[in-house]
């Protein structure tokens, strides 16, 4: 968990199916809420 005033890290996340971005290019746009499902977009 990060702290207040605490950098984030420079990941790259999925934002759907074969679309990825830079999680610091999202928090640049706004508050953002990370989600995570095991095989999400998976036919499983």
């Amino acid at each position: 968990m990060l702290d207040v005033g605490e950098r984030i890290p420079d990941v790259t996340v999925w934002t759907g199916p074969n679309r990825r971005a830079s999680l610091r290019e999202l928090v640049s746009e706004g508050r953002v809420l990370l989600l995570f499902y095991l095989f999400d977009w998976s036919s499983t």
